[in-house]
């Protein structure tokens, strides 16, 4: 069991939960810096993983996190589930727009 490679599967590279069989936060934590391709409206938008954070009193088994994704500045992308493609992780993932700065957006997504 390793890299994932569409949403639900597992292939060489990149272990899963055991206790779910849902992305873990060691999953994410191993893919900090690394850039996901989301495609909307026809054109591919990079979303780079620049932070990982658990949560502390999550329900979720195996412990609840986030994710912090940096985007360009030229598109928002508006809340919803968005299909990323990664190197070791590919996963249909909610994120919602957190803030914007002069170098880009920044979104959130919650595994509770």
């Amino acid at each position: 069991m390793d890299s994932l490679t569409r949403s639900g599967d597992i292939a060489p590279g990149n272990k899963r939960s055991e206790i779910d069989g849902m992305a873990s936060v060691a999953d994410f934590k191993q893919a900090i810096g690394s850039v996901f391709t989301v495609a909307i409206g026809g054109r591919a938008v990079s979303l780079e993983l620049t932070a990982v954070h658990q949560i502390a009193s999550s329900p979720r088994p195996g412990g609840g996190f986030t994710l912090l994704f940096k985007g360009p500045r030229d598109i928002s992308l508006p809340q919803a589930i968005y299909h990323l493609a990664g190197d070791a992780i590919t996963d249909d993932i909610f994120i919602v727009p957190v803030s914007a700065d002069a170098t880009g957006y920044q979104y959130e997504a919650v595994f509770n």
